[in-house]
């Protein structure tokens, strides 16, 4: 019994163990599954190479324009803009969905890459296969490790996958120059918009420092009028204190003269004496109480009653008493000049108060400035065009021939395992 058992258990490891030459053997009889399934399987490759749609990999290079290029944006436009802002402008509406989305339905676009989708997928699913096959690639300059923002591009490939060769590249080519023109039209309308509100700020400033100029003007005016008006009723009333002073002055002298023409009269002193001719004319001796002696000469009464009559006369005929006091010539040419200020007549007839206003200058410079940009970017690229995209009728997928190579192989290989097992099978059915 126990050597029984040893001859199984010899049996089973010598069935368990792998006969090479009985292998290849058993796939020489099998050689017909082989040849078979490989055939089959080259041909099957062949046939799904042949029928797998040739893809396309068309793409385009832009790169920041040189500075010439831009120049009418920057100095026929309106803001702080450089080559470099503008280019990164440029690439973010490259980038957007909605400029690409608007894009393709003006052109028709979809249409034209899908054609064997048009009337079975919507226009939402193509414009996603769209949005799939199109990229845009930062070639320079190359991120850093650890940055966590994008540096700003130096150049940028557009790339499409398509099966038509021709209408990707047409794509390419007129989607960067139809961004231009709607990233210039852009900068046009925003620069308008900001050139208008900058000019409607400047004349309001304008207008604020020539009110202002009018307001300061109209109070000189008012102070300059004022000043004079009580200019003139200061010399009017020094002229009436001066006029009445010259009244009493007068009455005071009047009183003196007739006063000195009494005595006079009675001294019977006619013509004008002195005190020693006075004396000697009198056979009787003066007895008076006053002392007269030679330098009493201002004694009126020894003028003659002749002379002090006359003098009274004339004093008393006066008609303009103002031309006998020489202060109120002096005061009238003052009231006249204050009545004609020349100053106060150029204050009343100056038209325009601009020439007075030292920041209005700079500001009429920055409004013409302002006034002449013209916004006409006719002719600017916002990107140098580095590649063009070009139908050279290479495709990228699929690869044929590797397709065959792989699914020759994988034929074989499945074909030796199919060969294997009916080997296996037909021994078994023979044991």
């Amino acid at each position: 019994m126990e050597h029984k058992q040893l001859d199984v258990v010899e049996y089973k490891q010598q069935d368990d163990e792998i006969d090479l030459f009985e292998l290849f053997s058993s796939l020489a009889q099998q050689w017909r599954w082989v040849v078979g399934i490989t055939v089959l399987g080259m041909l099957l490759s062949i046939t799904i190479a042949l029928l797998i749609s040739k893809q396309y990999e068309v793409s385009t290079q832009v790169a920041v324009p040189d500075a010439a290029d831009v120049a009418a944006v920057i100095t026929r436009g309106y803001g702080k803009q450089t080559t470099k802002s503008l280019f990164v402008e440029y690439y973010e509406n490259l980038n957007s969905a909605e400029e690409l989305h608007q894009f393709i339905k003006v052109g028709r676009w979809l249409e034209k890459l899908y054609p064997e989708k048009a009337n079975s997928a919507s226009e939402a699913e193509m414009f996603s296969s769209l949005s799939d096959n199109l990229s845009i690639t930062l070639l320079a300059p190359i991120k850093e490790k650890g940055v966590a923002n994008s540096p700003a591009p130096d150049l940028l490939a557009i790339t499409l996958w398509s099966k038509d060769e021709k209408v990707a590249a047409n794509f390419l080519n007129d989607y960067v120059e139809e961004i231009n023109s709607r990233v210039l039209e852009k900068l046009r309308l925003n620069g308008q918009l900001s050139r208008d509100f900058e000019v409607e700020k400047t004349q309001t400033e304008m207008t604020l420092l020539r009110n202002n100029a009018k307001k300061i003007r109209l109070l000189a005016i008012q102070k300059q009028e004022s000043a004079n008006e009580e200019k003139i009723k200061k010399l009017t009333q020094t002229i009436d204190l001066l006029t009445n002073k010259y009244e009493l002055d007068t009455q005071s002298k009047l009183l003196g003269l007739k006063e000195a023409l009494n005595i006079a009269q009675v001294m019977k002193v006619k013509t004008p004496k002195t005190i020693e001719s006075f004396a000697k004319n009198n056979s009787k001796p003066m007895s008076t109480d006053i002392n007269i002696t030679t330098k009493s000469r201002e004694d009126l009464f020894l003028m003659g009653s002749d002379y002090l009559k006359s003098r009274i006369k004339v004093i008393e005929s006066r008609q303009n008493k103002a031309l006998y006091i020489k202060e109120i010539s002096v005061f009238k040419k003052q009231i006249e000049e204050a009545r004609n200020d020349v100053t106060l007549a150029a204050l009343k007839a100056r038209k325009s108060d601009d020439p007075y206003i030292a920041e209005l200058p700079a500001l009429l410079k920055k409004l013409d400035k302002l006034q002449k940009l013209s916004f006409d970017f006719t002719g600017v690229k916002l990107y140098r065009l580095d590649k063009k995209a070009i139908a050279d009728g290479k495709a990228e997928k699929p690869k044929r021939a590797l397709i065959v190579v792989i699914g020759s192989v994988l034929a074989f290989f499945s074909a030796v395992f199919v060969a294997l097992i009916m080997g296996a099978v037909k021994r078994r059915k023979e044991a």
